[in-house]
């Protein structure tokens, strides 16, 4: 649908002539979007987001995983006269949006590297003869000047960079490749530029709009809030008792219904868990998905569970952007994320149809080990550099093998030093032989690694700024605040909501629920709790974890405690009426809130603070006041909850209707036909829409919600006909 002609003296200042025209012109907007689409509605903050688009302001959009940010620029991009270039990060990302595109019959296709040469002038030719409206590529492409210039001659109408957050060595998902956009843009001068992400946090925004050379775009931050999300986090003694919840979720709770993705930090743990996950629902029913895995491997157990062959994805977070299964009615993270971006791009993947979903996170303290070494391992320490540095020079020109310099750096030899040489091979200073294996100096380089342009400064911040994205998740998972409101707030939304969605800290019927802070000071009867239960902290002399100082404090004489020097101590029951699990929720509590801490390696120890001291011997007072759950024990009786709303509940079908049948055979028969999954043809949530209307003429058909006139031609008269033998 292109947009009709308009006075170029109506559209705004550096607007394009066509710019004006759904600025001013609502209705074609929401036409538009019920006639490709089938929506008779925008999400929240899509429409503004278009808006400016369409009046070609410059313009960066955050919007979560699920909120819709695609259709900020697919649905200017149908009515704009011109191309829609869409820089997209992941073939199968690109593949997916794609397929959905021309299902709804709607010019679109992508250049990437799964095609062959061929097949990548075929769609450079029809980009410069006009025929597509929406063309996706890698940001790898623009590292070729060629394809640029086959660029430069299209009519780009709007340049759209989809995972914009990459683009930025703060944000989570850093790519080199994205920082030449900048220099794309500039050249190409498209009329439009609009920058989508997920995950941009206020520094990240700033990067994005430095790169992009965009030092005056619109930028709208919308849809953080996930109404349809159920958000859960549980502290785990360790790996068995992590599986064991992994079983009851999978099998018994929240998660026995629809398809599922559980999260895992490394390829091995990937493994593990994939492996319990089939002993658990059989093999059948599970797919793993790591780096690890052979491309062909990935593709398949993407397919199988895209496919809905399999209902349970086991991954690392490589699984992800490539993912739009409508029906995901579950997230497990088996590990702690690294960070809250990654989280919450991650726990997007449920719910997409816009149905009830539950996101449970399983940790443990040692969790951030993990990341920590990570971390360490991705950024050089200086002075080991140095060290390798004069090893190398050392060598002479024949240079060394890494095992030989590890053995000449002495007995931690190999700590840092993969890190290491990367960082000397990267600044041009040194060169590994592919014949001999053996990395030589350059002969000309200075003598001292500091003199070889190096910017340790700036690896040095954003390993801080890393090991910052790290504790602010670890804060997540035990501060007592609602989880939703902690998300909003960390990406600068400024929404209320009138009460909480859904998560454990708001519903008093999980385990552990706890309503938020109160940042005041606390009654006299709060600050002798508190001081109680520093006291208990400061008798175990730090030579016992959180659940043990717990349980002491609780009078419990279970095993762990009842046969340890803890029953011994004064302060031995001292919180009794708060029993174990409440007090552990209270000592969580004072970690975060720095009156203790967590220290220790592979055993996790509990410790007091100095402001922990402070208090306990009453010379200072903490600034806040425990939730009034923490005061006494809960009791077992059903309570309302906070300010809570009504959660949408699934939508049910009656699989053994017959129309239902009839639905679900035609959209297999034409996801097969199309090579496409089957929610590309219509989703579930459609699909009870089709089966409650009955359709049976084309106007019946176009006001089913999620169909409209785009699906009718390309399926519409085929659906009716497939009905009509059993209705």
């Amino acid at each position: 649908m292109a947009a009709a002609p308009s006075a170029e003296s109506e559209a705004p200042p550096g607007a394009a002539p066509d710019a004006a025209v759904d600025a001013a012109a609502p209705d074609a907007l929401r036409a538009a979007l019920a006639e490709h689409f089938g929506f008779d509605r925008f999400n929240v903050g899509q429409r503004d987001v278009i808006d400016d688009v369409m009046a070609g302001r410059p313009t960066v959009a955050v919007m979560p995983t699920g909120a819709g940010k695609s259709l900020c620029y697919q649905l200017p991009a149908l009515l704009l006269d011109g191309v829609t270039v869409v820089v997209s990060p992941l073939i199968a990302l690109m593949k997916d949006q794609v397929d959905s595109l021309q299902a709804r019959g709607i010019a679109a296709d992508f250049v990437n590297s799964s095609q062959s040469a061929g097949e990548q002038r075929a769609v450079l030719e029809r980009l410069a003869d006009g025929a597509l409206k929406l063309v996706y590529v890698a940001p790898e492409r623009f590292r070729h000047n060629a394809f640029v210039r086959a660029l430069a001659r299209a009519r780009i109408a709007l340049f759209a960079v989809d995972e914009a957050h990459c683009i930025s060595r703060w944000g989570h998902d850093f790519r080199p490749d994205y920082t030449r956009l900048g220099e794309v843009v500039e050249r190409l001068q498209p009329p439009r530029v609009l920058a989508c992400t997920a995950t941009a946090t206020e520094e990240v925004r700033a990067d994005i709009l430095d790169a992009l050379r965009l030092p005056d775009a619109r930028i709208h931050v919308h849809g953080f809030l996930r109404e349809n999300l159920f958000l859960e986090a549980r502290l785990c003694s360790g790996d068995k008792d992590r599986e064991a919840r992994l079983r009851a979720f999978l099998t018994e709770g929240a998660g026995k219904a629809g398809a599922a993705i559980v999260y895992a930090s490394t390829r091995k743990r990937v493994e593990r868990y994939a492996q319990a996950v089939r002993e658990m629902l059989g093999d059948a029913a599970v797919v793993a998905y790591h780096g690890g895995m052979g491309d062909e491997a990935r593709r398949q157990a993407q397919d199988r569970f895209m496919g809905g062959e399999a209902r349970v994805a086991v991954a690392t977070n490589a699984f992800g952007m490539g993912v739009d299964r409508a029906d995901v009615r579950a997230v497990v993270h088996v590990d702690l994320p690294r960070t809250i971006e990654g989280y919450y791009q991650e726990v997007g993947r449920a719910g997409r149809d816009g149905e009830r979903a539950h996101c449970l996170l399983l940790f443990n303290n040692i969790d951030t080990r993990v990341h920590e070494f990570l971390i360490a391992q991705s950024h050089a320490d200086p002075m080991r550099v140095q060290a390798l540095w004069q090893a190398l020079r050392r060598a002479g020109p024949d240079g060394a093998r890494p095992w030989e310099l590890a053995r000449a750096l002495g007995d931690d030899g190999r700590k840092g030093l993969d890190t290491a040489l990367r960082t000397l091979m990267r600044s041009g200073a040194a060169w590994s032989d592919p014949v001999t294996e053996a990395v030589r100096a350059v002969a000309e380089a200075p003598d001292d690694a500091f003199a070889l342009g190096i910017d340790f400064e700036s690896a040095d911040m954003h390993r801080r700024a890393e090991l910052d994205k790290l504790e602010r998740m670890r804060r997540f998972v035990f501060d007592p605040r609602c989880r939703h409101l902690q998300v909003l707030a960390y990406f600068g939304e400024q929404i209320e909501p009138d009460g909480c969605p859904g998560c454990d800290r708001c519903d008093p019927s999980v385990e552990g629920a706890m309503p938020g802070l109160r940042f005041e000071a606390p009654t006299d009867e709060e600050y002798l709790l508190i001081r109680k239960a520093l006291a208990g902290v400061a008798r175990a002399e730090g030579r016992f974890g959180l659940r043990k100082v717990a349980g002491m404090l609780a009078g419990s004489k279970a095993k762990g405690v009842g046969d340890t020097s803890l029953v011994s101590l004064s302060t031995f029951g001292l919180l009794k009426p708060l029993g174990t699990q409440g007090t552990a929720n209270l000592l969580q509590l004072l970690v975060n809130q720095g009156l203790c801490q967590i220290s220790g390696g592979r055993y996790p120890l509990l410790e007091i603070s100095t402001n922990g001291w402070e208090v306990m011997q009453g010379r200072a007072k903490p600034g806040f006041r425990p939730p009034p759950e923490l005061m006494k024990a809960p009791p077992k009786s059903s309570r309302s909850g906070r300010g809570r709303r009504a959660r949408p509940t699934v939508v049910e079908v009656d699989s053994a209707d017959p129309v239902v049948q009839a639905l679900r055979s035609f959209r297999t028969e034409e996801a097969s036909r199309r090579g496409v999954p089957p929610y590309v043809v219509f989703n579930d949530r459609t699909l009870a829409a089709i089966a409650a209307a009955k359709p049976r003429t084309e106007a019946d058909f176009v006001a089913v919600h999620g169909l409209g006139p785009g699906r009718w031609s390309s399926f519409g008269q085929a659906l009716l006909d497939a009905l009509a033998e059993v209705i």
